[in-house]
């Protein structure tokens, strides 16, 4: 019986922390993209070109690596570094607001406990997709 309970333990303790993780990023996104419409002072604009830059030939070789042939090599790896690029951007964001504007804790934990919630339901679809796959 000791196995079974030390691997469910092991499951628990890593979608934990993985769920965390990734909701605190998305906490930061989220709150991010509200500061950016709430005062709209964008970053520095050769930031955002060096970020998407930087996107665009790491993008470009992961799909070249999987087999994209090329209209669509330029096209792909354009649209996923401007999103990467957008989300980055928020992130960002989302740190210097936290930063100048803390939340309440209240609402700090209203806000950590959606994104960690939605977190652990993208790892699960992302999880359950490849499972599937196989």
């Amino acid at each position: 019986m000791q196995p079974i309970l030390e691997d469910v333990a092991k499951k628990f303790y890593v979608h934990l922390i993985a769920s965390f993780t990734i909701g605190f990023i998305i906490f930061l996104w989220g709150y991010g993209l509200y500061g950016m419409f709430s005062e709209p002072n964008s970053p520095p604009v050769p930031y955002i070109l060096l970020a998407f830059t930087i996107y665009l030939i790491f993008c470009t070789v992961i799909l070249e690596h999987r087999g994209v042939k090329m209209p669509y090599l330029l096209a792909g790896g354009s649209l996923l570094s401007f999103i990467l690029t957008f989300i980055t951007i928020c992130v960002v964001n989302g740190v210097f607001w936290v930063k100048e504007k803390t939340p309440q804790p209240d609402s700090f934990l209203v806000m950590i406990s959606v994104s960690t919630i939605a977190g652990f339901i993208l790892l699960k679809l992302f999880t359950m997709q490849r499972r599937y796959d196989a």
